[in-house]
């Protein structure tokens, strides 16, 4: 069971390297179309890419976190009695759902700036 919340715990960092890794290039080109549009002050937008980007990376290592932890201990219940398995399912469901929100979030802040 260790290991599957090691595992676990290395996808969330993964995700939050892939998320980190796809939004340099978005920051780059809102960089450019504002220069254009003369849209915000770089400070503004400066600050509005780092929120971006915690959102997404507090919320994805937080998700990974409670996906190891829920994870294990559904795991450890199945094999116990394996008839409460959906009902674990969905649980694991709930943490996933914490990058999700994060991600949303972000792309609620990157669309007011």
């Amino acid at each position: 069971m260790r290991r599957l919340e090691t595992w676990m715990k290395l996808a969330g960092v993964a995700l939050f390297a892939v998320a980190v890794i796809m939004l340099v290039p978005l920051v780059l080109f809102a960089q450019q179309a504002a220069e254009r549009a003369g849209a915000a002050s770089p400070e503004v937008m400066k600050w509005g890419f780092i929120a971006a980007a915690a959102s997404v990376g507090i919320s994805t290592i937080a998700g990974g976190i409670a996906v190891g932890m829920v994870g294990s201990a559904a795991m450890g219940v199945v094999g116990e009695r394996p008839e409460v398995a959906p009902r674990a399912l969905i649980f694991v469901g709930l943490a996933e759902g914490i990058a999700i929100y994060g991600l949303i979030v972000s792309v609620m802040i990157l669309g007011k700036i």
